[in-house]
């Protein structure tokens, strides 16, 4: 009866199912077809599906199904599909079916002969997970594989501690099922390997009235009557044990009821042969091996069609292994013409670039050339400014030498010899005498006049005085006492500034003097010189007639054109500041 114990073990480890809604209508039922043991369907329905467009948890579902179509004919080939199948789960961030499939590894290690491969890691590492998350049913799983583990080894006592653990995670109604299934291997330690048989009955019994108040499932009463006869085999109650068996051939058994049928028969026969009824015992024996040899007819044909099957896979792995060359082959011209089109905007990105910078440094030339050019009318300018103003003073010197020397000589003759004649005319009246004095006052005002516009025009920068005593020499000298006065407030000024700055102050200066003296009409105007840290200030405002500086041009005359000229070459401002009537201020800034 060593048998019940495959067929036990068997049912129990294939129980749990990995299915869930969203996957594949397909891969659910060929999941479903390798839990009822129809390989053939499930390889079928596989056929059928194109992997390439199967997502990631899909992918993983068809491989765990391959895994179950090869685990009873090429076990390496299952547990690679294993290994495999759990890694595309946890890829697929599918992990709790992750957990689930190290059972299916730990068994099919478990299952070849003359292993030596570690499958404890996987036990523990589910049993770890699942205690974690404080699953019962998942946790009953694990300890029920521990036994049956266990078992095989020939530890009996520990086995049955697991199988007593697992059964204790159970409570009424929950996972009916699974519950069956522990008690048929439990039964199947107690009677075959424990020698234990009416402990075996009494759990049996048991799970027999709750297969009956759970409806009945042909399949779970199957292995509970089964399992049952063998415990009455061994107490040796061989009538019991057939009474049994022969309600299993009436069962409405849902999976491969040949199989099922072919273990019944066989412990048929071997319960009439104890009884001695060798007639009966020689007609299942006949019937055992009749469905033997229709299962080994089965079993060919699904060899067949597990290699068909296998090289068709084959064939989809080339077909995907070319596919993903092609794929690759595509991506690589992708990329290089994606790679062209990247150099060709950069180059032409540079092109522009280059350009735009042949442009820009054009452009900067031309502005270079245009601003020489300025900076050289500019030049020009200057340096014409200051031939000007070379020759309005050699011009004012050689005005300034005439008016002395010429019309002031003539002036001084003319006064002498009107004396003279006055002198010799005694006989004069009293009107003679007025108009003797009256044109004696006008040549005196005239060589007057004369000597100071030859003083004004002449005026200098003396080396030993410096700027300010000359200014105050020169509004000493241009002034008229009771018609003109200037007056020089200067301030700051503690150190000689340069000489050439100094003349050009004191000409602007002069020059503005002289137009007060020509056309404003003033009897006051002050001069307020300050020197600052970085310039030099200059105010020279009078009481005069004042002017329309709207109506100002360059053609109004030399001297204020040519202070003004002066003003810019020394970098300065220059402000006129006049209302009719009102006198006129002038403000010039210079830096220093």
């Amino acid at each position: 009866m060593k048998i019940l114990l495959r067929i036990a073990l068997f049912t129990c480890l294939l129980y749990v199912s990995k299915g869930y809604s969203q996957y594949n209508q397909k891969l659910l039922l060929a999941e479903k077809n390798i839990k009822d043991f129809e390989t053939n369907k499930a390889s079928t329905l596989l056929k059928s599906i194109d992997t390439a467009k199967l997502s990631l948890p899909n992918k993983a579902l068809y491989t765990y199904i391959n895994a179950g179509i090869f685990e009873q004919t090429e076990q390496n080939t299952a547990l690679s599909y294993y290994i495999q199948a759990k890694k595309l789960f946890i890829k697929a961030d599918s992990l709790e079916k992750a957990m689930d499939i190290n059972l299916d590894i730990a068994y099919m290690i478990d299952s070849q002969e003359k292993n030596t491969t570690e499958y404890w890691h996987y036990i523990n590492e589910y049993l770890s997970y699942w205690v974690k998350t404080k699953n019962a049913s998942k946790i009953a799983r694990g300890y029920g594989y521990v036994a049956v583990f266990k078992q095989r080894a020939g530890k009996y006592d520990q086995s049955l501690m697991y199988y007593k653990k697992a059964l204790a995670l159970f409570t009424d109604g929950h996972d009916d099922k699974m519950k069956s299934s522990l008690i048929n291997n439990l039964a199947n330690l107690y009677f075959e390997n424990l020698k234990m048989p009416d402990s075996a009955l009494f759990y049996l019994k048991k799970n027999a009235e709750a297969i009956k108040i759970n409806g009945n499932d042909p399949d779970d009463l199957y292995y509970n009557y089964l399992n049952q006869a063998g415990a009455y085999h061994h107490l040796k109650n061989y009538a019991k044990a057939l009474k049994l068996l022969h309600k299993l051939d009436s069962l409405p058994l849902k999976s491969d009821p040949l199989k099922y049928k072919e273990a019944a028969y066989g412990a048929m026969h071997v319960n009439y042969a104890e009884l001695n009824n060798f007639k009966e015992a020689y007609k299942y024996l006949r019937l055992e091996q009749k469905l033997a040899d229709s299962i080994n007819v089965t079993e060919q044909n699904v060899a067949i069609n597990d290699i068909q099957t296998k090289y068709q896979t084959k064939e989809k792995e080339w077909e995907n292994s070319v596919l993903k060359n092609n794929m690759k082959f595509n991506n690589i011209v992708l990329y290089i013409i994606i790679g062209l089109f990247i150099a060709s905007l950069v180059i032409g990105i540079l092109i522009v670039m280059n350009s735009r910078r042949k442009e820009k440094i054009a452009l900067q030339q031309k502005l270079i050339d245009e601003q020489r050019f300025e900076k050289a009318l500019k030049d020009y300018e200057l340096s014409s400014i200051d031939i000007m103003l070379t020759g309005q003073e050699k011009e004012r010197q050689r005005i300034a030498n005439d008016l002395h020397d010429n019309l002031g000589s003539m002036l001084a003759t003319l006064k002498l010899n009107f004396e003279n004649l006055r002198l010799r005319k005694t006989d004069q009246g009293q009107e003679e005498n007025k108009l003797y004095e009256k044109t004696d006052e006008l040549i005196q005002e005239a060589y007057q006049k004369v000597r100071r516009l030859a003083h004004a025009k002449n005026a200098g920068v003396f080396a030993n005085d410096g700027l300010i005593p000359a200014i105050k020499k020169l509004a000493g000298k241009i002034s008229i006492p009771g018609k003109l006065q200037i007056n020089v407030i200067p301030f700051g000024f503690t150190e000689r500034l340069d000489n050439t700055l100094e003349i050009a102050i004191f000409r602007m200066i002069q020059e503005l003097g002289t137009n007060i003296i020509k056309h404003s009409g003033a009897t006051e105007a002050t001069l307020h010189l300050t020197q600052h840290d970085t310039n030099i200030n200059i105010i020279f405002e009078d009481n005069g007639v004042g002017m329309d500086t709207s109506k100002l041009t360059r053609a109004d005359g030399m001297g204020l054109n040519s202070i003004t000229k002066k003003t810019e070459q020394l970098d300065g401002t220059l402000t006129i500041d006049s209302t009719p009537g009102r006198g006129t201020t002038i403000i010039i800034d210079l830096p220093i």
